[in-house]
């Protein structure tokens, strides 16, 4: 799945990067509202960009993507990773209409399903060279 399916997104981009070139540098989970929450960035700056951004020296695009609703939530190795550290992300849909979300990497690994998905924030900042 790319990250299409999100309006949010779609509104900044006339096509919106896919998520295998997104590193992954945020991961959330609550377990009192059954919900994920995933970070990603992007250096691909957005065709349509906010108009308070106008003004800002910016390189890269920040989003976070929530998923609610969680069910069946596996994890292993909890270790923060770089955000070039690896990770790799796949969002695929089941026959019931649920995002299937596996996350992968040297340090981690979760895995869920959830009902629904949604681009909560997003933001531009500039990231200096690592």
């Amino acid at each position: 799945m790319s990250t299409a399916p999100w309006p949010e997104l779609a509104a900044l981009y006339d096509t919106p990067p896919e998520l295998s070139s997104c590193p992954l540098y945020y991961v959330h989970v609550d377990e009192r509202d059954t919900s994920v929450t995933l970070g990603f960035e992007t250096a691909r700056l957005p065709d349509r960009p906010e108009p308070q951004w106008a003004h800002r020296a910016y390189n890269t695009l920040r989003f976070f993507v929530v998923f609610t609703g969680v069910e069946d939530l596996r994890m292993t190795g909890l270790a923060a990773g770089h955000p070039d550290g690896g990770d790799h992300v796949l969002i695929g849909v089941s026959g019931d209409g649920r995002r299937q979300v596996t996350v992968t990497g040297p340090s981690r690994s979760l895995g869920f399903s959830a009902a629904a998905s949604a681009v909560t924030r997003t933001r531009v900042y500039l990231r200096g060279s690592v």
